[in-house]
């Protein structure tokens, strides 16, 4: 009877599929390094704090890594200095960086997530993107880059003195690159300004002028009446876009 044969046949054949289909179903560890460059400066990393990383599947959400990306800002004269070209790396191992390392079964759309830097509040950004990630092949050297604009500004509120308040802030890049007069990131490129709303409503602002030492800008206001003020302090350089805000209170008893 050839039934039994090709029962047989049939039999061997699936699990012949069968074992096929679960080596290709293997998971296959896959690295994927993620950076993050300040806009018009350098890389992001431990001297700001650091960017808080979470890797997800995009399709289910399903949290696949997370963790810091840390380390240096990289080269000054390479990255802001030296002509690139198409291909050219950037990045070494000392510049920061987070290198995950994927268990992956079948091409994986992932979604990437950001979060920093975070050594000031008033900084912290959130930026995200999507890529498919194929088991097996990986992303290193430079590896992802993704790119944050804007200006750390970390206002100091120093309180109302003698009658009058003090307007500081230092403002860096958000790599923490230092702003100086006639510097790689000229003070004469960025416009600093205080507003202040008073007790009763009343707006002021005033301009913070470059305070000689590395990104210090500084200015002050009287006020004139007992109560409650709100100060925010931003920056922005109008070449690049860049841009950065602070807020706090002071509470000035006439």
């Amino acid at each position: 009877m050839p039934f039994p044969r090709l029962r047989r046949l049939s039999t061997a054949v699936l699990l012949l599929i069968t074992a096929s289909s679960s080596v290709y179903a293997a998971a296959v560890p896959t690295e994927v390094t993620v950076r993050v460059r300040s806009h018009d400066a350098k890389f992001i990393g431990s001297g700001v704090g650091g960017m808080q990383l979470r890797i997800e599947d995009a399709v289910t959400g399903a949290l696949l890594d997370s963790g810091m990306i840390s380390g240096g800002t990289g080269d000054t004269e390479r990255l802001m200095k030296e002509s690139q070209t198409r291909g050219d790396t950037l990045a070494d191992d000392k510049t920061a960086h987070y290198t995950s390392t994927l268990m992956l079964e079948a091409p994986t759309r992932i979604r990437i997530r950001l979060t920093g830097p975070l050594d000031v509040p008033a900084a912290i950004q959130d930026l995200s993107l999507t890529t498919w990630v194929v088991p097996g092949k990986d992303i290193r050297g430079d590896g992802l880059v993704l790119h944050l604009p804007g200006l750390i500004v970390d206002a100091r509120n120093l309180g109302v003195q003698d009658g009058s308040l003090p307007l500081i802030a230092d403002v860096t890049l958000m790599c923490g690159c230092p702003i100086t007069e006639g510097g790689l990131w000229d003070s004469a490129d960025y416009e600093v300004q205080a507003r202040i709303v008073g007790p009763d409503g009343t707006v002021a602002t005033r301009d913070l002028a470059f305070g000689g030492e590395p990104n210090r800008f500084q200015g002050s206001y009287t006020p004139d009446a007992a109560g409650l003020y709100m100060v925010t302090i931003w920056a922005h350089n109008a070449k690049t876009g860049n841009t950065g805000a602070a807020t706090y209170s002071i509470h000035h008893n006439d």
